[in-house]
């Protein structure tokens, strides 16, 4: 072989390790942003499941919190209907009084 035709092989040789340099090197990209949107993929659907795990909780406390809340203003209601309730004899003979006698 003549060194022209060595440089030429070199040159070839040097031409397909680049070309599959490149090849490798895009198969390595679209695998690593495969795996890039797997990993996102899996990060969301952990996001959106701590999501609604977070407003189930806050919706149940809200509920008790609110159930609370009503307990204790039947509770006050209760107390005030049973304090009126005292005076509803008074009140209808006050009344009577002013409509019967006045009138």
């Amino acid at each position: 072989m003549s060194m022209l035709e060595d440089i030429k092989n070199a040159e070839q040789k040097a031409d397909d390790l680049k070309k599959q340099a490149t090849l490798e090197a895009r198969n390595t990209v679209r695998d690593a942003q495969a795996e890039a949107h797997k990993e996102a993929e899996a990060l969301i659907a952990e996001a959106r499941k701590q999501a609604a795990a977070a407003i189930a909780q806050a919706e149940a406390q809200a509920k008790q919190e609110a159930d609370a809340l009503v307990a204790e203003n039947r509770k006050r209601d209760e107390a005030q209907a049973a304090e009126a309730r005292k005076n509803l004899d008074a009140a209808v003979q006050y009344i009577m009084k002013k409509v019967v006698i006045e009138c």
